[in-house]
């Protein structure tokens, strides 16, 4: 039987395209998708649509495109921001297990990491640049025992930059657009598997240390952070 799975999704473009099919099949799943965007002929190279769904809401499109029932999806037309949790929509987030982040800008992560420690809900950020991917794992429960897991922490420009993705092989943080199809691809893989690590299999609690918090791409490199390697960064900073 599948694990159940209640999931918050901000952003129903190229991450969120390719992760919803394997995140359906490996979980019981509700998602409630949050995105404003309409979808464009331009977008179909990149993000995993059916070419009929051009002209409607992204959020929307994907729920038809798996066949979600009522109870199952919902969409959400709107852009994503903090205001939204003084909306009747806070209900989703105050019901969900996890919130997951598939956005290309800044603001929007500093909103839903501002959301999951108001709820202190779970939340996976998907980020990807133009060749790059990353996925991280934040669960505010546990970031007074592990502190640099807030992804804030590690990258303060998620706070303060309006732009892209705080990851780059350069070490400055560029805008995702455009992406690869390839980016997308591995950025939903690196989420769906951080999920499944921390939501769909029972952990073993004296084993944390080693659990994944972060997953890093630039495809000719792949990079793990561990909560021991948060521990470490801790450490440092003390």
């Amino acid at each position: 039987m599948k694990p159940k799975l209640n999931a918050v999704i901000i952003g129903a473009g190229g991450v969120t395209s390719y992760m919803l099919p394997a995140l359906k099949n490996t979980f019981d799943l509700t998602a409630t998708i949050v995105d404003g965007d309409i979808l464009e002929k331009h977008n179909l190279d990149r993000q995993l649509f059916k070419n009929n769904a051009v002209g409607q809401y992204k959020c929307v499109a994907l729920l038809k495109q798996y066949n979600f029932r009522k109870n199952e999806g919902h969409a959400i037309r709107e852009y994503f921001d903090e205001d939204m949790l003084n909306t009747e929509y806070k209900l989703f987030f105050a019901n969900a297990d996890v919130y997951i982040c598939a956005v290309d800008n800044h603001p929007a992560r500093k909103a839903v990491i501002a959301a999951a420690k108001k709820y202190k809900k779970p939340v996976v950020i998907c980020a990807n640049e133009y060749h790059t991917s990353q996925a991280m794992y934040f669960d505010p429960n546990l970031a007074q025992a592990y502190p640099m897991m807030d992804p804030v922490a590690r990258y303060p420009s998620i706070g303060t930059d309006t732009s892209g993705s705080p990851l780059s092989c350069q070490g400055i943080a560029l805008e995702s657009d455009p992406q690869l199809a390839i980016a997308n691809q591995v950025s939903a893989s690196f989420g769906n598997f951080l999920l499944w690590t921390w939501h769909g299999i029972d952990a073993d609690p004296a084993l944390i240390d080693y659990m994944p918090v972060e997953y890093q791409s630039t495809f000719s490199r792949l990079q793990t952070i561990t909560v021991e390697d948060i521990i470490g960064m801790e450490q440092k900073v003390s």
